[in-house]
């Protein structure tokens, strides 16, 4: 029964506070690095922006940052929020500085080991 008193004590104070959100939370670090082809000099910008909810939304975010930086960069490969760019001069590579919380990374087992090929 004290649990059901506790939802309904949560409940009927979830209207009545406000919907506040940490700031800090809500944004990521992305980053853009281009290296020039012809003279491998290197250029690095990064931004705060609104963290994205899903991989489709980062695949945006990430290509609006590019096509902002090089209008004529066209994606060649996105995976676990990063991606790879090429236009005529740069090779572009955008990430985001702090891994996403909701994409945690697969645990590698430690204990496996190869068996024998010949025996």
């Amino acid at each position: 029964m004290s649990a059901l008193a506790v939802r309904v004590k949560t409940y009927r104070r979830w209207p009545m506070e406000p919907a506040t959100k940490d700031a800090a939370s809500d944004t990521v670090t992305l980053v853009v690095e281009a290296r020039d082809l012809d003279t491998d000099a290197r250029s690095r910008e990064s931004r705060s922006m609104s963290a994205p909810g899903t991989p489709l939304e980062q695949r945006r975010q990430l290509a609006d940052a590019v096509a902002a930086l090089h209008p004529g960069a066209k994606m060649r490969s996105f995976a676990d929020g990063a991606a790879t760019f090429l236009d005529r001069q740069h090779l572009i590579v955008a990430f985001y500085a702090e891994p996403s919380p909701a994409s945690p990374r697969p645990k590698v087992h430690q204990d496996a080991r190869q068996e024998e090929l010949f025996a």
